[in-house]
């Protein structure tokens, strides 16, 4: 018979247990709620929120290049914005000075890499890095770098103007200072 009334006891105690862990749950739970955070782990809610702020910023630049688009005609570019939009490194900045120093005639791949030899540029490397240009400019601008005329590249009449405007710049401040 002791056996059984300690096994008595014991169900008592455990029941006794049960209930006051099930009220302290019950309190903990009506008090504070997991976070987002919590509920998912805290790397997956940082990338949820990262593709969250990458949507908003996709939904900016739209709305920009929307409004560039429509005023392009009454703006007037820097040289130094569209150079730093369009080039990559120092690299593009001389292509684009190969291109502006020939003018409309343009020039060949193979002779712009044979103009940057201490680049180490090949002429097959000319023409994507060309594209690319045209490329960040059109998302950006609305406009090309440059553009095919036969076999060679030339530069727009965009480019043309952006940096004919600091040429005449150029000459109209050394006339000055003469």
């Amino acid at each position: 018979m002791r056996n059984v009334r300690c096994v008595h006891v014991d169900e008592e105690v455990n029941v006794q247990s049960v209930h006051e862990n099930s009220s302290k749950a019950a309190q903990k739970s009506s008090g504070k709620r997991r976070t987002r955070a919590e509920k998912v782990g805290r790397l997956k809610y940082v990338i949820e929120l990262i593709k969250h702020l990458e949507r908003k910023i996709e939904q900016v630049d739209l709305r920009t290049r929307t409004l560039m688009a429509g005023l392009h005609e009454w703006m007037s570019f820097e040289p130094s914005y569209v150079q730093k939009v369009a080039c990559e490194d120092e690299v593009d900045v001389e292509i684009i000075t190969c291109l502006m120093q020939k003018g409309v005639w343009g020039l060949l791949p193979s002779a712009i890499a044979s103009e940057l030899t201490e680049y180490g540029l090949k002429r097959w490397d000319v023409t994507p890095r060309i594209q690319r240009m045209n490329k960040k400019l059109m998302k950006e601008v609305g406009r090309k770098a440059a553009e095919k005329r036969g076999h060679c590249w030339a530069p727009t009449s965009f480019f043309m103007d952006v940096w004919g405007s600091t040429e005449k710049e150029k000459t109209t401040n050394a006339t000055e200072a003469i």
